[in-house]
């Protein structure tokens, strides 16, 4: 999947770098993953973002962002036409680089953790020490990404009820405050999981479908915009503005 999007991104990226900077009307939610640990399964590295990449991540959609009169806000259900930025799984650099550069430009930014990461022993992802820690950093909101990152539509229906309440019974355990966010692993969400994770006391979930969101999404399936390592400024503008929408069709 990931090799057929970047050919066709190629392709669309080139022919679309001409076109007029107007943006389509509506909230967008940018995914992230990493930035300098690697990805679980990121076989085409356009997950695995070096801090230099981070950085003109940033850097153009600040541009963007005074350009085009689209202000950070922070990842909620919303149809004004604003960014949201994300980040999946819980890596380590959300409080060792994310956190620092994000809060210092005064960007709202969300992490969406795994409870079962947290005491893997793994330096990639947050300790429980570290969540605490990145909780504290101005700016940050942390979400669910499941307790086990299983991807919830395999699970009988019990079973994913049972994944969602521990991934966010544990965090709340650890953080000492509400989680009502989530994004569903590997974006992987049916109507069952969606009303699932509503039961549990999700008030807003993030699924992995390309696209900008307005006044008829869903709250507990709303669209991301996948943002990849080597997309380059131009790359970047465009997604944002609204241009790679028709992704939302290969999803």
């Amino acid at each position: 999947m990931f090799t057929a999007k970047r050919q066709v991104a190629t392709v669309v990226g080139n022919c679309l770098r001409m076109l007029p900077g107007s943006p389509v009307a509506g909230q967008r939610v940018l995914m992230y993953h990493a930035v300098g640990n690697r990805v679980d399964g990121d076989v085409n590295n356009i997950y695995t973002m070096s801090r230099t990449d981070f950085l003109r991540h940033i850097e153009t959609l600040q541009a963007v962002s005074t350009k085009h009169n689209m202000p950070f806000a922070p990842f909620r259900r919303s149809n004004i036409t604003e960014m949201a930025v994300t980040f999946d799984d819980g890596y380590a650099d959300a409080l060792s680089t994310i956190g620092p550069e994000l809060s210092k430009r005064g960007i709202p930014f969300h992490v969406f953790v795994t409870p079962e990461k947290l005491t893997s022993g793994d330096p990639r992802y947050l300790s429980t020490p570290e969540l605490r820690e990145l909780s504290t950093i101005p700016g940050v909101t942390i979400g669910a990404h499941g307790a086990t990152h299983r991807s919830l539509t395999s699970l009988s229906i019990a079973d994913a009820e049972a994944d969602l309440r521990n991934s966010k019974q544990q965090l709340e355990d650890v953080l000492q405050t509400p989680i009502t966010t989530m994004s569903y692993p590997y974006g992987h969400v049916d109507t069952e999981v969606r009303t699932t994770a509503q039961r549990v006391g999700f008030t807003v979930a993030a699924c992995s479908k390309w696209g900008v969101n307005n006044e008829n999404s869903d709250a507990l399936m709303l669209n991301r915009l996948d943002m990849w390592a080597g997309d380059k400024s131009r790359t970047i503008e465009n997604k944002v503005l609204g241009y790679w929408n028709f992704l939302g069709r290969r999803t």
